[in-house]
């Protein structure tokens, strides 16, 4: 009976201990399956933000992309209109009845050849051969003082070569004078033109003092009186008398245009030292 009774003792331990093991071993298996489920959903969590991170730059960079088509396309319109304009003043008979001689090279050759059917073939040709060299005349493109004053002198002399010029001189003006163009709508637009002021003093009588300021009023190059005195002698004025005028002018240049090349960086984070090239405290 004895013997019995330690057999089954032997046998109900090796049961449990048996147990146990599969216990443990579930355990272990459990704790392995959690370890593995949580680095899978650690991973999972990373790589989710990580996409949403980037599916967020690539929103922020398609949208710069978009803008930045949006701005080609505005620069081409606004070529093709610059390219119309220039054409339409290649062409204009205004512009040409009051154009220089043109050079002997130009002589055998006509608008159509110089301009070709969607655009100009030679602008330097286009320059000096078509009506667009009436431009510089008009408005140059820097501020040359002596050649203000010379046109001045040059018109003077072109209403009356006799007429006695007491002097031209230039006239400080203010330079930094935003210069805008009225519309018929009441709008105004600024330009790149910038002022140059010529003061001008006449000596002589009432009508070549008249020509004098109808020619430069003419003129193809504009000239817009600022201010003028005139005196003369005497109790009671006669057409035929001598007066002195002194008058400032004002006239333009404008300054060239250079196209500007511009470039963007595009962070996903703002506020980062690489985007921002600040480095953190």
């Amino acid at each position: 009976m004895a013997g019995k009774t330690d057999a089954a003792k032997g046998k109900g331990k090796g049961v449990a201990f048996a147990k146990w093991a599969k216990i443990d071993s579930a355990q272990r298996n459990m704790f392995l399956a959690v370890c593995g489920a949580s680095i899978v959903l650690g991973i999972t969590v990373v790589g989710i933000v990580y996409f949403a991170k980037v599916i967020a730059f690539n929103g922020k960079l398609i949208g710069e992309k978009d803008q930045v088509i949006k701005d080609y396309k505005s620069i081409q319109t606004s070529l093709e209109n610059i390219s119309n304009s220039v054409r339409e003043l290649a062409t204009n008979e205004s512009l040409e009845a009051v154009g220089r001689t043109r050079a002997t090279d130009c002589l055998s050759r006509t608008n159509e050849n110089i301009l070709g059917d969607d655009a100009i073939q030679d602008v330097e040709l286009a320059r000096v051969c078509t009506a667009l060299r009436v431009i510089p005349d008009a408005i140059p493109s820097s501020e040359n003082l002596e050649a203000t004053m010379s046109s001045v002198n040059q018109l003077l002399l072109w209403s009356d070569p006799s007429l006695r010029i007491e002097g031209i001189v230039i006239q400080e003006l203010e330079t930094d004078e935003t210069i805008s163009v009225e519309h018929e709508d009441g709008t105004t637009t600024p330009t790149t033109l910038k002022p140059i002021g010529a003061s001008v003093s006449l000596d002589d009588s009432v009508p070549k003092v008249q020509k004098a300021m109808d020619t430069i009023e003419n003129s193809i190059r504009n000239f817009d009186i600022m201010s003028a005195t005139i005196e003369y002698s005497g109790e009671d004025f006669v057409y035929s008398d001598t007066v002195k005028l002194s008058a400032i002018y004002r006239s333009y240049y404008s300054s060239s245009i250079n196209i500007e090349k511009k470039s963007k960086k595009v962070c996903a984070d703002d506020t980062s030292e690489k985007c921002t090239g600040r480095r953190s405290r």
